[in-house]
Formats: structure tokens, sequence, C-alpha cells
């Protein structure tokens, strides 16, 4: 399953079933999770301030209606530093275990020394991209094996989209459409993307 950062219809567009909206703090609920898509939230690590947690707190409140379509939240971490990224989340784990979402552990380097914390039910891989390459496969494997839904990020190319699926990941999210734009054309495209990655698309 493809989640993508838009604020056009997917349905409108005639996206595929495997098409969904990934969304954070800036962008808010989208149409596409008003109109029942299978979504993701990010807690936004990488915006020009950071987390803001007051912010993304106001978000998740506003999404709770939709929580049965969830596929994850992210739990806020720090790029690129794997340790920081385990310490925190013990930290923000009381404030949003309330709001009944499925919690995502990001996956940053040098977290393949530690274990996954409890409280997740999902992991969402991130990290450099030399690190990613070395660690998704034993890492992708290990949340498979305990029973976690298993997402990508920084995913916009077919090839990247379909080397994740014998990987055991579950579903990706990518710019591709803020960039190339959302239109049919391009939404083909997605789907081409994701015929071509069927063991990508089975949520367990």
């Amino acid at each position: 399953m493809y989640l993508a950062s838009t604020g056009s219809s997917l349905d409108a567009l005639d996206a595929g079933p495997d098409i969904g909206q990934m969304t954070q703090p800036r962008s808010g609920v989208k149409a596409n999770i008003r109109e029942g898509r299978w979504w993701g939230c990010d807690c936004d690590a990488f915006g020009p301030r950071g987390v803001e947690l007051e912010r993304f707190l106001d978000l998740l409140e506003s999404l709770r209606d939709h929580s049965a379509t969830c596929l994850f939240i992210t739990v806020p971490d720090h790029p690129g530093d794997g340790m920081a990224t385990f310490e925190q989340f013990d930290d923000d784990l009381m404030a949003l275990i309330g709001f009944g979402f499925p919690l995502a552990y990001v996956l940053q380097d040098g977290c393949e020394t530690l274990p996954i914390p409890e409280g997740a039910s999902a992991v969402f891989l991130g990290g450099t991209d030399p690190w990613r390459e070395q660690w998704a496969a034993t890492l992708l494997t290990r949340a498979k094996r305990a029973g976690l839904h298993r997402h990508v990020g920084r995913v916009n190319s077919a090839r990247r989209s379909r080397a994740l699926g014998p990987l055991n990941a579950q579903s990706v999210d990518g710019t591709y459409l803020r960039f190339a734009g959302a239109t049919k054309q391009t939404l083909r495209k997605l789907n081409g993307w994701m015929q071509g990655a069927v063991p990508l698309l089975t949520l367990e």
C-alpha cells in the first residue's frame, strides 16, 4: 500500500484501493481520510521546527473518528539517532496511547542493537540511506516476527517499491505526488508500482 502526500481526492482520480493517505500536523485531516482511505500519520520530525507535540496531539484528536482506517501514527523520533528515538518513545507513549491509534516506533540509525519498545504495534523504517540498505531486511523481518505492521518512508520509485515487498514491508510513503502532481496519469503510475509489489499489500 502506498500512502500518498496529497490534498487531491484519490477517489476522483480513480486511484486503486492500494493508494492511501499520509498526513502530518502541517497537513491536517485530508479529504481522502474522510472518504475512508487507509492512512498513516507522521509526527513531522523533519519539519522546520521539529516535532511540535501540542500541534501533533491536536491533529490526533481531530482524527479520532477515523481510527478504523488508521495503519499507524509515529511516536516522535530523532532522525538518524536510534538511541535518542528509543529513549523518546517511552517519554511520549502515555500522551499518545489514549487515542487508540496503532503506535509506530521509528527505526533510526543504531536501533539494530536495541529492542523494539513495548507499546509499539508498528514500525516505520526511517534512517539514513546507507544504514537502511544495510539493516532494512533484518529489522523488518524482526518486526514481522513480532506481529507488527511494517512501513517504510521515502519511497518514490517503482524500483524501490518492488524491492521492499520481499523484505516484509506492508506499506510505504513518499513525496512523489507532491512533486509530480496528482493526476490520473500519475495515479496510474502509482497503481502500477503497487501491482508489481504484491507482497507489499498483505495487511496481516
